[in-house]
């Protein structure tokens, strides 16, 4: 490994030991929903600033080439939306399995009550948080695509039922976060560009919220 190699490897695992601390932290200091919210956008605002320079030297490589991107970029939104429609489909005719994730759930427990503050979490702090901690730093740790994309998107997976009950049906209804990751790392490994990734996201992400909201 060279030196910047083992730089971005450092400074990737100390990302990662933060997201997984800063949520205790907070909540310790604090239980007003609406701080935590704000604490959140400012982890979110550090990460960014570590990763500045990825940041900048993928946005110009999106301005130079805007149309590919932007069809790219669509492309992989639908791709995730047909990928998460069909595996929740797939499980619930193999299973008998109606119920959405447990995370799901709770997220949609959140919109009705602060349609505001979700809009803001799904649309920018997931989007940019979880793709640094489950692509970008993994990315920096692991140099072969095939490694890459899967361990990114088991750990993925493994997060987000880690704090649910851990059933069957909670398994299940998880597994559209491990294909949805797998989507994102392969188009990220094959742009090599982060940010790319991040846009679809969060496109992703706020057309969910916005159908949550009319449906």
């Amino acid at each position: 490994m060279t030196n910047t190699q083992n730089k971005n490897s450092i400074r990737s695992i100390l990302i990662i030991l933060l997201y997984f601390i800063f949520p205790y932290i907070i909540n310790f200091l604090s239980n007003s929903k609406l701080l935590i919210t704000f604490s959140y956008l400012l982890l979110a605002a550090i990460i960014i600033f570590a990763y500045k320079n990825t940041f900048i030297k993928d946005f110009k490589e999106i301005r130079k080439n805007k149309k590919k991107y932007a069809l790219s970029i669509l492309k992989n939104v639908a791709i995730i939306f047909v990928v998460v429609v069909a595996t929740n489909a797939l499980i619930g005719i193999l299973f008998n399995i109606k119920e959405t994730s447990e995370n799901d759930y709770s997220l949609l427990a959140m919109f009705r009550k602060s349609p505001i503050i979700l809009i803001l979490l799904t649309g920018i702090y997931y989007p940019i948080v979880e793709g640094v901690i489950f692509r970008k730093a993994i990315r920096d740790i692991i140099n072969n695509k095939w490694l890459f994309i899967i361990f990114s998107s088991i750990f993925y997976f493994f997060f987000n039922v880690v704090y649910t009950s851990m059933s069957f049906t909670s398994l299940m209804t998880s597994l559209c976060y491990l294909f949805s990751m797998m989507v994102l790392s392969n188009y990220y490994w094959k742009t090599d560009n982060f940010t790319a990734s991040i846009i679809v996201m969060t496109i992703y992400n706020l057309i969910i919220s916005v159908l949550s909201f009319i449906l």
